[in-house]
C-alpha cells in the first residue's frame, strides 16, 4: 500500500508498506534524539559520514581504475595502469587505517577522550 502523508514531525513524503517493513520516501521527519543525546548523534553521524565517504572512494576508484586498465589494454598493453593502481592502492590503505584503524588512537574521539581526562583532573585538584 503506498499512501501520501504529511505529519507533525515534519515528514512529507509518500509511505511503502511491504511485508518486509515500511519505508519512507520524501522530505523532513529526520532522526528523533531527545535533546541530551545531540552531541553525541553528531559524533556517530560524522563517524558513520566518513566511513560511507571511504566506501564512496573505493568504489570511485575501483571504477576508474577498471576504465584505465580498459584504455590501457586496447592500446596495447604496455600494463602502466599497475603504476597507477599502486599508488592509488597505497592512498586508499592509508586512508583505511586512518577511518578504521587509528581514528579511535589519534582522531576525534582519542581528542575528546583527552580533553575529558584533563577536565576531570583540573577538578580533583580545585
Amino acid at each position: 500500500m503506498v499512501m501520501t502523508i504529511q505529519d507533525d514531525e515534519g515528514f512529507e513524503g509518500v509511505e511503502f508498506d511491504t511485508p518486509v517493513g515500511t519505508f519512507r520516501a520524501g522530505r523532513g521527519g529526520g532522526y528523533r534524539w531527545s535533546e541530551g543525546d545531540d552531541r553525541e548523534f553528531r559524533s556517530i553521524r560524522r563517524k558513520v559520514r566518513r566511513r560511507m565517504a571511504f566506501f564512496r572512494m573505493l568504489l570511485t576508484f575501483a571504477w576508474v581504475l577498471a576504465f584505465l586498465a580498459l584504455v590501457d589494454w586496447v592500446t596495447g598493453g604496455d600494463w602502466w595502469v599497475q603504476w597507477v593502481a599502486l599508488i592509488a592502492g597505497v592512498l586508499v590503505v592509508l586512508r583505511f587505517l586512518s577511518i578504521f584503524v587509528f581514528d579511535s588512537l589519534i582522531g576525534r574521539e582519542a581528542e575528546r577522550r583527552m580533553i575529558e581526562s584533563e577536565l576531570r583532573k583540573r577538578e580533583s585538584r580545585g
